[in-house]
């Protein structure tokens, strides 16, 4: 057989087997496609770390000034038709529908604000918040998600944020934002008193002419078990404090949360006995 004829079988051969550049960019473009699909997912359900020396915060001043603003990845709203009624983190949504600011009117539509200290739309200081009506947004609440990537379980954590008014309700009952923590996002236990921020009935429902008229500083250690790479959620719930009355509203925002892991850290103790002699 001639050498040319041999070349020829071998590198029919070989084509048989190798694909053809075409095909390597067509795998090529697959497999750079599948990657960051994977890797979109993986941002997307990037939780909140929490750490014992270094504080998650969270001031809200990122979202921007517009009423339709996106919440920071891992925090979402919702605003439920029934009084103190925490809902679920997997239903409620990433962004606001109003915004608010100085001098609130009277007749401010309910729902879920992005509030800005001073001047609705140019304020940097931004808050996230909720105004009942007698229709509508009986219940507000502010959710985020975190993840204990510390290596060990946490035995509590220390928690504060503002809570700030951002018009007044004559509302008898007057209103309040108290904090719940779960484990499912689904299932809540209220994280007690010290947690719990009401406001008496004021004269009248007007706003503040330069807003928030008041803000309240709180600050309180959390006492609850958190193991090792598990999901802790935190709600902070806004309602009529008693009752279901929810006319006369005020408008009350949370902002500059702080959390800090306590508890965490150190593996088991090993103890040495020296062999007796």
């Amino acid at each position: 057989m001639k050498s040319g004829s041999i070349r020829l079988r071998l590198r029919q051969t070989l084509n048989a087997f190798l694909p053809s550049a075409a095909r390597l960019r067509n795998w090529l473009v697959v497999i750079l496609l599948v990657v960051a699909a994977i890797t979109t997912i993986f941002i997307a359900s990037a939780d909140i770390s929490l750490s014992t020396s270094t504080a998650s915060t969270q001031n809200f001043d990122s979202i921007g000034t517009a009423a339709t603003a996106t919440l920071p990845t891992d925090f979402r709203v919702d605003k439920p038709a029934t009084v103190r009624t925490v809902g679920t983190y997997a239903a409620a949504l990433t962004a606001t529908s109003l915004a608010g600011g100085n001098s609130l009117s009277t007749t401010a539509q309910n729902g879920i604000y992005n509030f800005g200290a001073g001047v609705a739309t140019s304020a940097t200081d931004r808050a996230i918040g909720f105004l009942s009506s007698g229709t509508a947004t009986s219940s507000g609440n502010l959710y985020a998600k975190y993840v204990n990537n510390t290596g060990s379980q946490l035995s509590g954590l220390n928690v504060a944020y503002k809570v700030e008014k951002y018009r007044g309700g004559s509302n008898a009952a007057g209103f309040r934002v108290q904090l719940f923590y779960s484990f499912d996002g689904s299932t809540w236990t209220t994280a007690g008193s010290s947690f719990l921020t009401s406001f008496t009935a004021d004269a009248n429902n007007n706003g503040f002419i330069t807003a928030p008229g008041t803000t309240v500083n709180v600050s309180s250690p959390l006492t609850v078990n958190i193991p090792n790479a598990s999901n802790f959620y935190l709600a902070w719930n806004y309602s009529v404090s008693s009752g279901t009355t929810t006319t006369n509203a005020q408008a009350l925002a949370i902002d500059d949360i702080s959390i800090l892991g306590t508890g965490g850290g150190g593996g088991p103790t090993v103890t040495l006995v020296p062999p007796s002699l």
